[in-house]
């Protein structure tokens, strides 16, 4: 068996072997041909560049030579204009028939044409493209970035005599383009001009372009090598199949018909030197898949992506031809393995069939062990293994189950934890001793202890009050411990001091013999304790304890400990934070009613009385008035009736500033009076109704309530444009309900969150205790309902 085994592993390492050849073979040869072909497509792209750039060097000559043809030629008409007309014409004259005959050439596709200027005068005589700069000062004609070209071309005249000049202008309709512009400019020196000519650059670079595209269409190389031009939004401008030329390089697909252009377009734009690509196609006499190789890259000056291609059907024949050989090889040594194989596995499987029966029996005894250990947590002991090759599986079985049983634990304390502080978040009613109570006998139950206790540091961080201190029990319950000083400083603080001074928690699970002072405030043995400080800043405010656990504490139980605390803290805080916070809104209520107040009594006393005086004043005045001048008396009596309306309206301006006819009349007297008063201002139907006499408990919790009525009210019938407004009270013990309806149009609350009414409102019913709630749709009215235990029982 064991010279079989070797046989059948010598022919699969020498078959592994072979086929390792022949794939280095074949990489070796896919990478010659491929750095030939890579070499290739990128030098015909480069002659493709080298031609564009030497093409447009020829271009530049030309078009230089061709403008200071032009430029001559002007001169020489110039010059023989002044030759025939010096006698009979003046130097004005003669330049204006100059311009006439210089006006209307043009040249390069009607793109090159003349300018002309006074230097002395500094004036543009002729501007052939743009006559309305004729006439104008030189200084009118800006390139793109500001600068003069006109100074500039008076400058290289006088100066130099001639010169060329380059410069960009924008265009602006239909559409914001740059332009460059080539001009060159000549001295004149009879008329003082400077003439020259110019011509646009993009014109001549779109002649020149469509010459080389025809050219590099032309272009071959290899078997079907191709050079393919786009734009750089992918229009194809150039491509070996006409038909391509002006498509979209989204259209070009491999053989899949999957588009590969928009991949080579990208590759160009992102990398400057350009790249290889790969793609296949179907050949369209053959319809066979061929493959390509490309090299992109992007030609900035004039924005084109140059692509050239070449096919690599020599390398895949050449590798295909290596494959059938391979092939046929391996189809040998295949025959021969498969006849070597099944007389070994013959033989392998009568003697797997005999080893198999013997060990049955221990795989079936040792899966249903395994399964009850899982289940039942029992682990597998070492003698009952009946083959040595199962004693790691057994290792492995006991270490999931000591992880399981770990994992449990943890989880079931975590639960705890959370339930505590879920417990905690409910027990807002209940004192703080309460609190610190049930949350030292959650870490004592989480930390499995028999004892633990709670202290608070005072604010100078040198004195401890103990909060809390328990102790099991004969029956496992936990005790409370009493007896003990609350307060002590640090020194004497024993575990807490010990923990104040080191900043950090103290695990201790041998603590060996501890004085009465050292482990204060227990007072019992100590077999091993743990104690945690909470820090909040940069000081400890909390520590708590737990000791004699069955087990060795670790820094799992100092982490639960501490995740209560932060708990318990944040709970003391948010605790300590909503009573300051309703303590200062009743104060600001207060502030804000005394001042209402005395803002309504100054109204009342002061401004109301001046006004009574003038009224009365008046109403002499009238009376005399109607026996001198009558005329007159009627005037003075709808001064009066202001003066009257005006004394109402600081009456109940006054009276919802400073109501106090609430406390002298009642909340259902004052309601009836605004009811009225709501009817009399807003044509509104309003009513009320108050199920039983109230008894406040204090004159401020009335005058809050009737100033969140007023609010809705007022809100009701200045924005809700209602019919009817009902105003409904109600009763029970100590309970008040106060609901304000109306028939209005509604609103969204959520539209309004920021509103100052709603807000002033909610803030009212805070400081009284009780609770807002508003209920409003879109066309279907307005609920406001105020309830609260406010009243005397």
């Amino acid at each position: 068996m064991v010279i079989l085994a070797l046989g059948i592993l010598t022919s699969t390492l020498l078959t592994f072997n072979e086929h390792q050849a022949y794939s280095e073979h074949i990489a070796n040869l896919r990478s010659n041909f491929n750095e030939q072909y890579r070499n290739r497509v990128r030098e015909e792209l480069k002659k493709a560049v080298t031609t564009i750039e030497h093409q447009r060097s020829l271009t530049s000559e030309l078009v230089e030579d061709e403008i200071r043809r032009k430029v001559q030629s002007a001169y020489t008409i110039a010059s023989h204009f002044y030759r025939m007309y010096r006698d009979e014409m003046s130097p004005s004259e003669m330049r204006s028939k100059v311009v006439e005959v210089l006006r209307p050439i043009r040249w390069s596709n009607d793109r090159g044409y003349y300018i002309a200027g006074r230097i002395q005068d500094n004036i543009f005589d002729l501007f052939a493209d743009e006559p309305s700069l004729e006439g104008q000062p030189l200084d009118v004609l800006r390139d793109a970035r500001g600068g003069r070209v006109g100074e500039a071309m008076v400058t290289l005249a006088r100066d130099t005599g001639a010169g060329l000049l380059l410069y960009d202008v924008t265009e602006h309709e239909p559409r914001e383009r740059m332009f460059s512009k080539i001009a060159f400019v000549k001295y004149f020196d009879p008329f003082d001009w400077f003439i020259g000519a110019e011509v646009f650059r993009e014109d001549l670079e779109r002649s020149q372009q469509s010459a080389l595209l025809k050219r590099i269409r032309q272009m071959r190389f290899s078997r079907d090598g191709t050079i393919t031009v786009l734009r750089r939004d992918g229009t194809i401008i150039s491509h070996a199949d006409e038909r391509y030329i002006g498509r979209s390089v989204e259209d070009l697909t491999d053989a899949a018909g999957v588009s590969y252009g928009e991949v080579l377009r990208q590759i160009a734009l992102d990398k400057p030197g350009g790249d290889y690509f790969e793609f296949s196609y179907l050949g369209e006499d053959d319809a066979v898949v061929h493959h390509k190789l490309g090299f992109v890259m992007h030609y900035r000056d004039w924005d084109w992506i140059l692509c050239a291609c070449m096919s690599m059907d020599d390398m895949e024949k050449t590798i295909g031809d290596q494959t059938t050989t391979y092939r046929r090889i391996a189809t040998k040594n295949l025959m021969l393995f498969l006849i070597l194989f099944g007389l070994a596995v013959t033989l392998l499987l009568v003697s797997s069939y005999v080893y198999s029966l013997k060990i049955k029996k221990g795989v079936n005894l040792f899966t249903d062990f395994f399964r009850q250990a899982v289940e039942e947590k029992i682990k597998i002991k070492k003698t009952d293994m009946t083959f040595a090759e199962f004693v790691d599986l057994g290792h492995l079985a006991n270490r999931m189950i000591d992880d399981l049983v770990l994992h449990e634990a943890r989880q079931r304390r975590n639960e705890l934890r959370l339930d505590a502080l879920l417990q905690l978040g409910s027990m807002h009613d209940l004192p703080l001793t309460d609190k610190y109570n049930f949350i030292l006998q959650r870490m004592m139950h989480i930390t499995r202890s028999e004892g633990g206790y709670l202290t608070l540091l005072d604010e100078t961080h040198n004195t401890l009050t103990l909060c809390s201190l328990f102790w099991l029990n004969d029956q496992g319950e936990p005790r409370e411990v009493e007896g003990l000083p609350q307060i002590v400083t640090k020194t004497a603080a024993g575990l807490p001091g010990e923990v104040m001074r080191q900043q950090e928690f103290q695990l201790c699970n041998t603590p060996g013999l501890l004085d009465s002072s050292s482990s204060w405030p227990y007072t019992g043995v100590l077999r091993r304790h743990l104690d945690v400080p909470l820090v909040h800043g940069d000081k400890i405010v909390l520590v708590a304890g737990v000791c004699n656990s069955d087990s060795d504490y670790d820094t799992g139980d100092a982490r639960q400990m501490l995740l209560l605390l932060e708990g318990l803290w944040l709970h003391v805080l948010n605790t300590t934070a909503e009573e300051e916070k309703a303590q200062l809104e009743r104060q600001i209520i207060a502030v804000s009613e005394q001042e209402r107040s005395s803002i309504g009594r100054d109204l009342h006393d002061d401004l109301g009385s001046h006004l009574s005086g003038v009224e009365l004043l008046s109403k002499a005045l009238q009376k005399r008035l109607e026996q001198e001048a009558p005329k007159h008396a009627g005037q003075l009596g709808i001064i009066r009736d202001l003066i009257r309306e005006s004394i109402d309206k600081t009456r109940r301006l006054a009276h919802g500033l400073y109501p106090v006819h609430i406390i002298e009349q009642g909340l259902e007297a004052s309601v009836e009076e605004l009811t009225a008063e709501i009817e009399n201002l807003f044509q509104v139907q309003c009513e009320y109704s108050f199920d039983d006499t109230i008894e406040w408990a204090d004159n401020s919790t009335a005058t809050q309530v009737y100033c969140i009525i007023r609010e809705a009210v007022f809100n009701a019938a200045r924005h809700g444009r209602p019919r009817n407004i009902a105003i409904v009270t109600k009763t029970l013990g100590e309970l008040l309900t106060v609901t304000i309806s109306d028939d209005g149009c509604g609103f969204t609350p959520e539209d309004i969150r920021g509103g100052i009414g709603l807000h002033t409102m909610r803030y009212r019913a805070r400081a009284i205790g009780a609770s807002l709630n508003v209920v409003s749709r879109e066309h279907y009215g307005t609920i406001i309902t105020l309830s609260g235990e406010v009243l005397f029982a």
